[in-house]
């Protein structure tokens, strides 16, 4: 027992919020279910807010057990057996009990109920497991959202429907079998990879934990590391036919950012179009849409990258004394300056990625003023783009820390893209859109530098970060 009480403590343990959360609506759903009378509609507010609770919490429970599970934890004795009881105590908390007091106090459809309980919760841990699941559900709720009458429809007629209840219990164990068979495969641990690369398929999420990835992850993966590897060998191949400060900068570059050359760049953003695409057509296609709000969309795409600089430069602290012993810089200040400017080439990609979304999103809403969301993404994003890799560079070690200091430069930066818009509405594109520049640039060029000096002054630091 000792072994499934540290099981269920893991997510708490973990996420304090989500425990009290979660645990919480399960009160508040239970107290629903007994003082709210006639029981039927307490049932049906419980079930709401039980289902929701239970969502949030198995999405947890999925992310932290996907990291405990790695393969040495399978040595454990019995681990796979207390892992099980962990599952079946875990239903009876979330769907049995519920069930249960329901079925005592006459609630009709119970068992029906038990069922959409029990799919909540694994598609919770499904999608917690499996990111991309969530995905098989989007189209449903976009066309709840189009035809609320049809699918009111849909579920009176499934109510009353005998093949309902299988079905979904058939739909709730196929997406279990899904989430369980990446968790409690032992396979051996993947190469390790850049905590700078440029992709978001989770591979550099966590130092120690070996990442689950489906097989489209996987592919994408391939791709960008093909990409990659060809990137390098050309640097390589151009510097050694004639070396120089520049090919030695583009060399430092591929190594330290593998994901950043011009070809996995436009895959990176051709991927996301596609996806954006289909987003905006099917969702978003309003009369009242306001078109402004895509040049914001896409500076916080854009900014989204600077977090990793702060996370990943402290990972690779003990791989970066190799790079300094093949640099052999003359000095220390030498060695952090070829690392600035390394990194440097960040904010022009980002600048680039703002200005294709913009794009992407003026075509597709069809914006009035497409001008104006161009300029003001391109001030904007440069501006911005220089203060995240300043603050990022030099800022907070720990995770509190860059977590404050990059809702900080969000929150700046969405202030001035609004401001701007106004700006330049105003006074124009010359003087609105020359005064915009003017501080925004001048601002982030003036952090750049300040973070610039200060990084020189630093000592580079090889040891390993504490856990």
């Amino acid at each position: 027992m000792r072994a499934i009480a540290q099981l269920w403590l893991l997510p708490s343990r973990q996420m304090p919020l989500l425990g009290v959360l979660a645990h919480l609506l399960w009160l508040t759903a239970i107290g629903c279910l007994v003082w709210i009378t006639p029981h039927a509609d307490g049932a049906a507010l419980g079930a709401g807010v039980l289902a929701m609770g239970s969502w949030f919490w198995h999405l947890g429970l999925a992310t932290t057990l996907r990291g405990a599970c790695q393969p040495e934890t399978f040595l454990l004795p019995a681990f796979r057996r207390r892992l099980a009881a962990f599952g079946l105590l875990d239903a009876v908390t979330w769907v049995g009990l519920p069930a249960l007091l329901a079925l005592a106090l006459g609630v009709p459809h119970v068992p029906l109920g038990g069922a959409l309980l029990l799919l909540a919760a694994v598609m919770g841990f499904a999608m917690g497991v499996e990111r991309w699941v969530s995905l098989l559900f989007w189209p449903l709720l976009v066309l709840a959202g189009w035809m609320p009458g049809l699918a009111a429809a849909i579920v009176q007629d499934a109510l009353h429907s005998p093949l309902t209840l299988p079905l979904l219990l058939l739909l709730a164990l196929l997406l279990l079998r899904l989430a369980l068979h990446p968790m409690l495969r032992v396979v051996d641990r993947p190469a390790d990879t850049s905590p700078l690369e440029g992709l978001s398929l989770g591979r550099s999420a966590s130092a120690d934990t070996a990442p689950r990835r489906s097989a489209l992850g996987r592919r994408f993966e391939g791709w960008f590391d093909a990409i990659a590897q060809q990137a390098m060998e050309r640097a390589l191949a151009r510097y050694r036919e004639r070396p120089s400060a520049a090919r030695r900068r583009t060399l430092v570059r591929r190594l330290l950012l593998p994901h950043d050359n011009a070809a996995a760049i436009g895959l990176r953003i051709t991927v996301m179009a596609v996806f954006a695409t289909l987003y905006v057509v099917v969702a978003l296609h309003r009369k009242h849409f306001n078109a402004t709000v895509v040049g914001a969309y896409a500076v916080l795409i854009a900014l989204a990258r600077f977090p990793q600089i702060g996370r990943g430069m402290q990972r690779m602290r003990p791989n970066l004394a190799d790079l300094y012993l093949t640099l052999a810089p003359a000095t220390r200040a030498e060695y952090q300056q070829t690392l600035a400017d390394a990194l440097l080439v960040l904010v022009p990609i980002g600048t680039v990625t703002a200005l294709a979304y913009t794009v992407l999103g003026i075509v597709l809403t069809h914006a009035a003023q497409p001008g104006l969301m161009l300029l003001v993404t391109l001030v904007v994003a440069t501006g911005g783009g220089l203060v995240a890799l300043a603050v990022h560079l030099i800022g907070p070690q720990n995770t509190v820390g860059r977590q404050l200091v990059n809702a900080a430069v969000l929150i700046g930066t969405m202030a001035t893209y609004w401001a701007g818009v106004w700006l330049v509405g105003a006074l124009g594109y010359v003087f609105g859109g020359g005064l915009l520049a003017l501080l925004t640039l001048g601002f982030g060029l003036g952090t750049w530098l300040a973070a610039q000096r200060e990084y020189r002054r630093r000592a580079p630091l090889f040891d390993a970060p504490l856990a």
